[in-house]
């Protein structure tokens, strides 16, 4: 133990976040009927719900949990409940990227030491913080090499978004070598965009959210990043919350 890595404060999986994604999907699929990119064109209400595929299909539901971007819930939602389609549609998104950069370990050798750099906003720089992946995590860079990830967009470096590839590493590696002292050749880099992806928790966003709900349709929820948090545990707990009001719901309704 006494020759152990300390653990660190940052983790996550192995291969990537994308792995909870494989590992729900193999569990679910032998309990339900599990339809991965599939869209939603529309709901309709009779006795039960019923939702519209973009293969024409439908499906009929005893409840419906929306876990999408407001606005696209929005949109779902709206012939049943305009209300509450309007404050959906009234949370605001931003976009955002990230820049991932390979170099070889001696390259940044003079580079800070540390999980990263967050920019202040006074800052005013065109990026928002840089990451050391590599260190942050584990199995993230062979042996004598480093990954770093670079943020910009959202809502203090809006423009970086608009920037062409080549204007956007140019800026970027600008930004490295002012902040940290690299100025080798990246081997690799790997450019990322979400537009209109992070939702934004203005002020009385939660007497919003709370609108929103009060407003929705019977046997309808609403959940995810847009309304009570946005990190993973966040979301994991209203899936949890909204489960039990589902359960509590049709409980009820059996009984009448």
């Amino acid at each position: 133990a006494g020759s152990r890595k300390p653990s660190s404060a940052f983790l996550t999986l192995r291969g990537g976040s994308g792995e909870l994604i494989d590992g729900l999907v193999e569990a679910l699929r032998p309990l339900a009927d599990l339809r991965t990119s599939a869209r939603v064109t529309a709901l309709a209400h009779g006795d039960t719900w019923r939702l519209t595929l973009d293969d024409g299909t439908t499906l009929d539901a005893d409840a419906v949990v929306l876990a999408t971007p407001a606005w696209t819930a929005a949109e779902l939602v709206r012939p049943h409940a305009p209300a509450a389609a309007e404050r959906m549609e009234a949370i605001r998104y931003v976009g955002t990227g990230t820049v991932s950069l390979a170099y070889r370990q001696s390259d940044i050798a003079h580079a800070p030491l540390g999980f990263g750099i967050v920019v202040p906003r006074s800052e005013r720089r065109p990026i928002n913080a840089i990451t050391f992946s590599s260190t942050k995590f584990d199995d993230r860079a062979p042996d004598g090499y480093a990954l770093l990830r670079v943020f910009f967009g959202g809502s203090r470096s809006p423009r970086s978004m608009d920037l062409e590839d080549a204007e956007l590493l140019h800026t970027v590696r600008q930004e490295l070598a002012h902040l940290t002292g690299i100025r080798a050749e990246p081997l690799f880099h790997r450019i990322y965009r979400w537009p209109r992806s992070n939702p934004q928790y203005d002020v009385n966003h939660l007497d919003c959210v709370a609108e929103i709900e009060k407003a929705l349709p019977p046997a309808v929820y609403v959940t995810g990043s847009p309304y009570r948090g946005v990190g993973l545990p966040d979301c994991v707990k209203q899936a949890q919350e909204t489960a039990g009001q589902i359960i509590t719901y049709l409980t009820v309704v059996e009984k009448r």
